[in-house]
Formats: C-alpha cells, structure tokens, sequence
C-alpha cells in the first residue's frame, strides 16, 4: 500500500513537472501581461573614488600638432569659388549720322596700323592724321550717308559733325565705349601684327596694349596743338589759302608754256613766268611749315602742310564757326590723349 502510494505521489510530480514545462515553452507566443507593483529602490551604496585617485592617473604623452583640429570641430562652410570679372557693359546711344559703327572702326584702325616690333626694332604706330583722314575719306566707315558720291557724302558729315556742340555732343557720346572697346579688342581678337621682319597672327599682350595706348596718346596730342595753332591764329588758314592761289598760278603759267610750245612761239617769257609762280608757291610752302613747326617740333613737315590744307577746306565759307570748332577738337583731343595715358597706368 505504501509503495503504491509512494507511486502515485511521483506520478502526478511527474505530470507536473510536465505541464510546467509546456507553459514555460509556449510563453513566447503569448502577449505578456503588465504587472504594475510598488517597487523599493535598493539602498544607495557609498560613493567609491575613481581608481586613479588611490593608484595615481597615468599621463600619457601627446604627440599631435597644436594646430590639429579636434574631431568634433564643425568643418567650416565650404566656400563658393571666386567668380570671374565680367566684361564691362556701357550703353550707348547711337548718333543718326555717326553711328557706333565708326567707334569700331576707330579702334580696328589704331590696331592695324600699330607694329608690336617694327623694321628698326621698335614698338611702332603709324597711325596719323593724315591717314587717318585718308582712311575716311575713302570708306567712309561708320557714317550714314547715301549716294554714290564721295564728295558730297563727304561734306554732308563735316557740315553736321564739325560744329562744337556736336564735337561735344558725339565725344561724350562715344569715347567710354570706345576706349573699352578699343583695350577688349585688342587683349582679345585675333590679327596680324608686323613683328620685327615677320607678320604675326594674335593677340596683343598687357604690355603690348600698354605700349599701342601711349605712342598713341603721343600722336594725338601732336595733332591737338596743330587744331590749337589754327583756332588761336586765323593767319596760318590764310597762309594756306595764298599757297592753293600759287599752286593755281602755277597751273596756269605752266598751261601757257605748253600752249607756247605747241604754236612754235618763243617760250622764254612764259618760261620765266613758270619759274616764278613755282618759287612763289614753294616759298608760301615752306612759311606755312615754319610758323606750324613752332607749336609741334616734332611733327614731320608733310603732315603739317598736309593739315593747313585740310584745315583751308574745312573752313571755306564759314571760317569763324569752323576755326572755333578746330578749338574744340583740340580740347577734346587733349582729353582722349590723356584717357590713353591713363588706361595705360590702369593696366596690369
């Protein structure tokens, strides 16, 4: 009897300890329950040093550069990349008669007449009055005029431009524009350049610019104080006008020879007439070149008796108002000469 229930006692500790098991093993698939109790914070234990306070703190030595920057450091903005100068942008506006055109004409004509290294060696412009008046006179470049003759054209421009108040008027206008248009152009557009004894396709170099801006300035100021001469001292445009008289008589003395020649008739009287008339001429020739050499020394004689005869024409009819506007051209002149200048300082 006590073995059976000795027996039994184990079996159902048996069956326990089974459906023990099977709960405890089946509980991951269950949603666990919340159990909310007071619960009491065990008691706070002493407050214990760090161990280097009894065992002494080890110094360890440190090798990295004083001008390390730590790791927690904030790397500072990046910063946007220097933007390039953009080229300078002048509004102009455009004359009915003179138009922007003539302003790169201009500088297309101080370019292709400068010479980096001319034949003697030498920076070199052969940029004058002269040809530059010849340059005009042909293409007529930068100009609104119409008709197939030059002539006319020709005097329609002088008739509106050379007056003071458009000088003025068309200087203002025009010369910003044309200065930076004249450097831009020459630091950036290609062509062909006279250097040494070869010809070059390229563009200029700063000191190049530098150099092309100043002999410039030297040829513009040349003819400034010829323009002055002329409005300060009405006898040197009426020497000019005697000369185109001589020249004529000359003409005509010289018609009289041939005529003489042709009818078998003696030619020694028309003869010493010529002679004459060609002395005369030769003689108010070299007067007019000798009061303008006064004011610009360095000026070749051509260019000066080229300029009185210029100067003759232009004020045919109306010398008072056209010798004022000689004036003013020089005023202006001796104002762009020294914007020459002064860019050439600028340049870097």
């Amino acid at each position: 009897m006590k073995q059976n229930r000795t027996a039994l006692i184990l079996i159902a500790c048996a069956v326990l300890l089974a459906v023990g098991a099977f709960l405890i093993l089946n509980r991951g698939n269950e949603e666990p329950s919340t159990v909310r109790s007071e619960v009491t914070p065990p008691a706070a234990e002493p407050a214990k040093a760090p161990d280097w306070v009894d065992k002494g703190q080890e110094s360890k030595p440190d090798y990295t550069p004083s001008t390390a920057e730590t790791e927690t450091v904030t790397p500072p903005p990046a910063t946007e990349p220097e933007k390039a100068e953009q080229p300078k942008t002048i509004e102009v506006s455009e004359d009915k008669v003179v138009t922007f055109t003539f302003v790169e004409s201009l500088a297309d004509f101080l370019l292709h007449r400068f010479q980096p290294r001319g034949p003697n060696g030498k920076p070199d412009s052969l940029a004058t009055a002269v040809a530059l008046n010849r340059y005009y006179g042909r293409e007529m470049d930068g100009f609104a005029v119409s008709g197939d003759d030059i002539n006319a054209s020709r005097k329609a421009v002088y008739d509106y431009a050379f007056n003071p108040a458009m000088l003025k008027t068309l200087y203002d206008i025009y010369t910003p524009a044309f200065m930076v248009h004249l450097v831009d152009t020459a630091a950036n557009t290609e062509r062909e350049y006279v250097v040494g004894d070869e010809k070059e396709t390229r563009t200029l170099t700063t000191e190049e610019i530098k150099v092309m801006l100043r002999l410039n300035a030297r040829r513009i100021e040349r003819t400034a104080e010829v323009f002055h001469a002329f409005a300060d001292d009405p006898s040197i445009v009426e020497m000019a006008g005697k000369y185109r008289r001589a020249a004529k008589a000359v003409e005509r003395a010289n018609g009289q020879l041939q005529t003489a020649m042709a009818e078998g008739k003696a030619t020694g009287e028309a003869s010493d007439r010529l002679k004459q008339a060609i002395l005369f001429r030769e003689r108010t020739r070299a007067e007019i070149v000798t009061h303008l050499r006064k004011v610009c020394q360095s000026c070749p004689e051509s260019e000066l008796f080229y300029l009185s005869q210029w100067a003759y024409r232009r004020t045919l009819g109306q010398p008072e108002q056209k010798l004022k506007a000689f004036g003013t051209a020089a005023d202006l002149m001796d104002d762009l000469a020294t914007r020459f200048r002064s860019k050439a300082e600028e340049l870097q």
